[in-house]
């Protein structure tokens, strides 16, 4: 618990670092002309590399101290480690993921440059040339002929099982593309998409584009929805400041009924592998549209609306690896109707990567209002919802909020914070298909996956449906860089050191996370409506694990009630 109250305040307080006559660049600081915290711009990596691999620039490696009463002439370049300057330094500096410090009586005539790592200046310090400064990591390798080379981007595991091709026929771009949706689940087994992308661009300011794909699903089952889906999607956007556009989807596709726990790739390869599908689907068809519009390159508001038929499936059994003898979890009923939902979305996003951000800021909300004429409900509990009144009139609202905060303590450590609600919060109960659940994997990965569904006592289902009308969680981790090793480096064919092949680095992660679920109303067990639930009744845990990019392993334990020690892995990160 002290560890979430912890990383709540430094959601608001940026840590500060000093001492007695020295001056520390930090990137948590207001900005000023020699530091930039946007993380660092392809030329600037560009620049940096070219530095590095000068010809007439000394490179080292590791920690290298120049000491007092010595000079240096030409360029001086770092990579990885700490460079202390107490001399006389004639040309630019370079620091590659490391530590600049200019100590007292230092002297440096020339560009200094330091990417993935800070500047530590002492006073009596001369400096006559330009200062760039960035904080975040530069996405460079040390090659083992001693060059600076760009480090390759993963693919992602969608990304490696899609077959394109791209050709142009005047001003319109078109790619043919075979995809396996990036899933596996127990609706439509693999599900395969296929079809042309057409590309415009009738300007520099204009772009356009219309995406076609067929859904090809393959279970193969009579109890399966039809075999065959379609997403066909157009945008129009006009880019510059601000930035607007609108967008159009014709669509019959399967759908989660929440998006956790864990992304969509890794619901896929838990299913293929191991006969566990941890979300829950439904079909729909319809048609949707858009509109929205970027004030600032970190602002984006959208409205939208989408008039679908939504329809229960149920579960098949398509094969797997592992367990290919169990039987899979049954899918839930939903509340089957036709439903107009009206969406307006709201995202303020500072982050230097989506993917792996180590700075920076992330807050979305969504507000959903929808109605149906011709809702067909599940029959629930009263304690869970009064039933709703069919034959028109229906009418709810919810609202979904994401907040993250990333941020470096040092250049090996970092902090994330993160709070999620997901809340009805106006007219009629949610219906089944948006209603939330909490516990296991990936929210709250001390507890077993659905260990809080908000059903009463006595009700069951094999299904084991998410039946909350709210949900509220706090997650906070620390993350530190260490050293692995563990693999093997291929030789070249020439005997050198080649490409190494297994985990070089990866995250040491310690989180602690707490959260929960709740009915809102005023009967027994329920939280009112306009109050959350007290502190003592949330649910906690807390863990360690190793986060290599591309895969990550955590073990989790609970410190509110008496569960096994957890095991998870994961295929990306935590959050």
């Amino acid at each position: 618990m002290r560890l979430l109250i912890a990383g709540l305040m430094l959601m608001l307080v940026s840590p500060l670092w000093a001492q007695d006559s020295v001056i520390v660049i930090d990137p948590n600081a207001p900005p000023t002309d020699s530091v930039l915290r946007a993380g660092p711009p392809p030329e600037v990596i560009s620049k940096l590399i070219a530095l590095y691999n000068d010809s007439s620039a000394t490179r080292m490696q590791g920690d290298v101290t120049l000491p007092s009463g010595t000079t240096f002439q030409g360029a001086v370049a770092l990579y990885r480690g700490s460079l202390r300057i107490a001399g006389r330094v004639s040309g630019p500096v370079t620091v590659a993921n490391g530590t600049l410090y200019l100590m007292p009586g230092a002297s440096v005539q020339g560009d200094i440059l330091v990417v993935g790592g800070r500047l530590i200046r002492s006073e009596q310090v001369e400096h006559l040339g330009q200062e760039r400064v960035y904080w975040d990591a530069a996405p460079v390798v040390r090659t083992p002929e001693g060059w600076l080379a760009l480090r390759e981007r993963r693919r992602t595991l969608s990304e490696i099982a899609t077959a394109r091709t791209s050709f142009q026929v005047g001003k319109v771009r078109t790619t043919l593309s075979l995809s396996t949706g990036g899933t596996y689940n127990r609706i439509e087994g693999l599900p395969l998409q296929f079809g042309p992308l057409f590309e415009l661009r009738p300007s520099r300011s204009t772009y356009a584009r219309l995406d076609l794909r067929g859904i090809l699903r393959t279970t193969g089952s009579s109890e399966a929805p039809d075999d065959f889906g379609y997403l066909a999607r157009a945008d129009f956007r006009v880019e510059g400041k601000p930035e607007f556009g609108i967008s159009a989807r014709l669509y019959s596709q399967v759908d989660a009924i929440e998006d956790q726990p864990f992304s969509r790739s890794e619901v896929g390869w838990s299913a293929f592998l191991l006969q566990r599908d941890y979300r829950d689907y439904f079909e729909r068809d319809g048609v949707a549209g858009a509109v929205y519009v970027k004030p600032h390159p970190a602002w984006r508001v959208e409205l939208s609306l989408s008039h679908d038929a939504e329809r229960s499936v149920r579960a098949n059994d398509p094969w797997s690896l592992f367990r290919n003898s169990d039987t899979w979890r049954r899918n839930p009923l939903i509340d089957d109707g036709h439903y107009l939902t009206t969406g307006l979305e709201v995202e303020f996003d500072t982050r230097n990567d989506r993917d792996q951000p180590t700075s920076g800021w992330m807050i979305r909300g969504r507000f959903e209002h929808s109605t149906s004429d011709d809702i067909a409900p599940v029959a629930l509990p009263p304690t869970v919802r009064p039933t709703p009144e069919t034959g028109g009139g229906y009418g709810t609202g919810r609202l979904l909020l994401d907040v993250r905060r990333y941020a470096r303590l040092t250049p090996k450590l970092q902090i994330n914070v993160r709070l999620r609600t997901d809340s009805w919060i106006e007219g009629d109960r949610l219906p089944m298909q948006r209603r939330f659940s909490l516990g296991g994997l990936d929210l709250l990965p001390g507890f077993d996956f659905r260990a809080f569904t908000c059903a009463p006592s006595g009700f069951t289902d094999p299904a084991d449906p998410a039946l909350c009308d709210r949900m509220i969680i706090t997650q906070v981790e620390l993350r530190s860089r260490v050293s692995l090793n563990l693999g093997y480096r291929m030789p070249d064919r020439d005997g050198t050191p080649g490409r190494f092949i297994g985990i070089k680095e990866a995250d040491l992660v310690v989180f602690g996370d707490g959260g929960k679920a709740w009915l809102a109303g005023s009967g027994p067990g329920q939280v009112p409506v306009n109050s959350l639930p007290v502190l003592k009744e949330w649910e906690f845990d807390a863990g360690v694990g190793l986060d290599a990019g591309e895969i990550g392993a955590y073990l989790a334990k609970s410190l509110s009630e008496d569960e096994p020690l957890k095991f998870v892995v994961r295929l990306q990160r935590r959050f």
